[in-house]
């Protein structure tokens, strides 16, 4: 194995334990996965890009943030991409700071993008928490961070560790589905024997599991229809979910539930290729 595929596994792999511990109750954890941003999507040396995504994976691509870049100028003090949730008792989150609707981008617009005003961009942020409290301990905090840190979202959570963890998840969720697409022959072929077998049902995947070695592949589960519905436990989206169950067309697609690192599922259509 290449040293970018040694690197590029353990990178995923800190990611995923530290955003564990992050929900864990680690309020620290978010720093070590900024660091694994920069190295994926914006390190450099002597000038020279020398991020590891881009390097392996030279069409990847984003999708970009929620919100519109238009509403963000020289007269916005604070703009908050994603929509936050509260549960009403102290506890909030960020929410969907990811638009999965819109075009995708390659990873320099994506980081180009505007993020909290109309001088920080993606990449300024990501590096802003890796260069200053990562991997160095400057003596004061940048403009950047003075901002995101004073921002609470929640009682002991900041608008900057919220940022570093749903980029953190959301890098290793894109991933996921890059390796799933470009091996869609095999995962199509693989579909359909399990179908043979088990009937209506659905592939899910773990994302713990994926970034705990990405070099494994894509750790798809075909699950039967009792199974993969069990995944769901919210009794609403459980019958969306035995709804399209008993509707999806075998032939042209299959189902994809994926587990994010915090619980959180999200239920693709993904198309048969084979």
């Amino acid at each position: 194995m290449s040293k970018s595929l040694n690197d590029i596994k353990a990178s995923f792999s800190v990611i995923a334990t530290n955003v564990n511990n992050y929900y864990m109750g680690n309020k620290h954890a978010y720093r070590p996965v900024a660091v694994e941003l920069r190295k994926l999507l914006c390190d450099k040396n002597q000038g020279d890009d020398i991020s590891l995504l881009k390097r392996l994976f030279p069409d990847f691509r984003l999708k970009p943030l929620h919100g519109s870049q238009d509403k963000i100028d020289k007269y916005t003090g604070l703009y908050i991409s994603g929509v936050i949730y509260s549960d009403g008792k102290g506890f909030s989150k960020i929410q969907k700071l990811i638009n999965e609707e819109s075009p995708s981008l390659l990873i320099d617009d994506w980081l180009n993008q505007k993020l909290i005003d109309a001088t920080t961009t993606m990449r300024d942020f990501i590096r802003s928490v890796a260069d200053k409290e990562g991997a160095h301990s400057d003596r004061e905090y940048n403009e950047i961070l003075k901002k995101t840190k004073t921002v609470r979202i929640s009682t002991n959570r900041a608008l900057c560790d919220q940022f570093i963890i749903a980029i953190g998840r959301y890098i290793i969720k894109a991933l996921a589905i890059l390796m799933l697409n470009k091996d869609i022959s095999q995962v199509s072929k693989h579909i359909k024997e399990q179908y043979a077998k088990l009937g209506r049902g659905g592939a899910a995947l773990d994302l713990y599991a994926f970034a705990s070695n990405v070099s494994d592949g894509v750790p798809l589960d075909y699950k039967d229809k009792a199974n993969f519905v069990s995944m769901v436990k919210d009794g609403v989206e459980r019958q969306k979910v035995i709804n399209l169950v008993d509707s999806y067309q075998p032939k042209d697609v299959f189902l994809l539930l994926v587990k994010d690192i915090n619980g959180e599922i999200w239920l693709y259509e993904q198309r048969i290729n084979f």
